[in-house]
């Protein structure tokens, strides 16, 4: 939601408006909000502290905050501005600069995530990671982060890749002064029990209530639907909030996908067609994925590796190309079902055994030696699922450097609220959306498709053809090998399996594109 340099170790005067291209300045300091329709910079004083806030505008919700230049109020007025980010009921960050330095809290949401980076009194910030570029190196990797990446166990906190950027996760606190930056982790967010009422309540009108609930969230901010996307894959989760979207302003919402093609393909795209014939969408805007393929040689994971985080989107090259069809077609909002999975999904109880991730074959001795410490400095419980955040920190960056903002209703804290007092039935193999979609009259095979869907093919694919000839390429040469992370002999054994044919690289696309992207990372550095 914004970027930031700031010396700390000098105070040259008031902070003003410097207009949308440098933002919020002070000397040579700058704050400067992501500008975006979705969302609104606002800032006030009192004469010792400025308050600067960005946030997603809020739909007939009064704000005392008005102005982007630091208005002068008094210490009261000051304090109640201050509150009201506290209170804000959508994605926020507000950042107050005083004598003693920097205070950045974030507030709900976590679609847009911001990393910090702290070293000789300057401060530096940024929503993209490889913006920090130069705080980053192959000589600065985070051990333990490194462990969850290649065992496909990534946990939500403070920290990131490298030892030297750090994450402000969701409800957090940084403070920074010319002497360090430290960060705060907020109390555990306090989640609902399955109702005891829940039972008693028959299906229809529990559709009903996840149908109002639905169209509550989307109300929470101002709709532009002319220019508002719902991703339609054809799942659970983004058809149920795209077809509630539509349904309150028929005929404007645009449907997106990427299609899987492969077997499941035509299921797809069937399957999609019907749910935008019965609903009454804008015209369908789609992007063949296997004509953008994960790390081919013309990619943007290639050809911009020095812009590329390796925790983007894996399928970055095809999202990307969606991306820029959908501002070429004027849209600047995206409505994405990030979230669904873990909604649907009964939480592990207190008291549960704790989770060992097992290392994959090719990982070194420094990989399993770290396997007890997963759970090791995380966030708290968090108020949207853990692994919708880390989700959204994967797929939102791109979205945002081609000019949308993402809507992730199934992260809302009402939202969240219901599926945690949900009964496991209605949970399990979400029950719920599948008989949401049956109540709106749709058929069978969009109700319950007999394939699966999903990009396994396509990243089988990729794999075997661009991953295996760039570790074939680079050897022993790789820092993860020269770090201790991976075992030489047992990955060169794995490529070679993986270099015979899509379908013997199944089982090894996930650990075989994630060291592939790390190392094109780290080679940009």
């Amino acid at each position: 939601m914004l970027t930031l340099s700031v010396d700390l170790r000098t105070d040259p005067g008031p902070w003003e408006w410097r207009g949308d291209e440098e933002g919020w300045g002070r000397g040579t300091a700058r704050i400067r909000p992501l500008a975006h329709p979705a969302l609104e910079a606002r800032a006030v004083t009192d004469g010792t502290r400025t308050l600067f806030v960005v946030r997603e505008k809020a739909a007939g919700r009064p704000a005392l905050l008005r102005s982007v230049s630091p208005a002068r109020v008094d210490e009261a007025v000051y304090g109640r501005a201050l509150k009201e980010c506290q209170d804000w009921p959508l994605q926020g960050i507000w950042i107050e600069a005083g004598p003693q330095g920097l205070r950045l809290t974030t507030g709900l949401g976590g679609v847009c995530p911001l990393y910090l980076a702290h070293d000789g009194g300057h401060l530096a910030g940024s929503w993209q990671l490889m913006d920090l570029r130069d705080r980053l190196g192959a000589d600065r990797l985070a051990e333990r982060e490194v462990m969850r990446l290649l065992t496909g166990f990534p946990r939500y906190g403070h920290d990131t890749l490298f030892t030297t950027v750090k994450r402000l996760s969701e409800r957090s606190t940084a403070y920074a002064d010319a002497e360090e930056l430290r960060l705060v982790y907020p109390a555990a967010a306090e989640h609902a029990q399955p109702s005891e009422l829940a039972d008693r309540i028959g299906e229809a009108e529990l559709v009903r209530a996840f149908e109002a609930l639905t169209d509550h969230v989307f109300t929470k901010r101002p709709v532009a639907a002319g220019q508002t996307a719902a991703q339609l894959s054809g799942g659970m989760d983004s058809t149920n909030l795209a077809i509630s979207l539509a349904l309150a302003h028929p005929g404007a919402i645009t449907p997106c996908a990427m299609l899987i093609g492969g077997a499941a393909g035509p299921q797809q795209e069937a399957r999609r067609r019907v749910i935008i014939e019965q609903t009454g969408f804008a015209p369908d805007v789609t992007v063949r994925a296997a004509d953008h393929p994960a790390l081919s040689p013309g990619g943007l994971r290639r050809s911009r590796a020095e812009a590329v985080s390796p925790l983007d989107e894996p399928h970055l090259e095809a999202a990307d190309a969606l991306a820029q069809v959908l501002r070429a077609r004027g849209v600047h909002t995206v409505a994405a079902g990030f979230g669904g999975d873990e909604v649907a999904r009964t939480r592990r109880t207190a008291g549960a055994p704790a989770r060992t991730p097992a290392a994959p074959s090719w990982c070194g001795e420094r990989v399993r030696d770290l396997l007890g410490e997963v759970d090791t400095s995380i966030s708290p419980a968090t108020v949207a699922p853990e692994t919708a955040l880390i989700a959204l920190e994967v797929a939102t960056p791109l979205m945002a450097r081609r000019g949308l903002w993402t809507v992730a209703p199934f992260t809302d804290a009402d939202m969240v609220r219901f599926g945690h007092r949900l009964l496991a039935r209605w949970k399990t193999d979400k029950h719920l959306l599948h008989r949401r979609l049956a109540a709106r009259g749709l058929p069978a095979e969009v109700v319950n498709p007999p394939l699966r869907e999903n990009f396994g093919p396509l990243m089988n694919a990729a794999v075997h053809r661009h991953a295996t000839g760039l570790l074939r390429g680079w050897g022993r040469e790789l820092h993860l090998i020269e770090q201790g992370y991976l075992d030489a002999a047992v990955l060169a054994e794995t490529v070679e399996r993986a270099a015979l044919s899509p379908e013997d690289a199944a089982p090894y696309r996930t650990g075989l594109y994630l060291v592939t992207a790390v190392e094109l990372a780290l080679r940009a550095l």
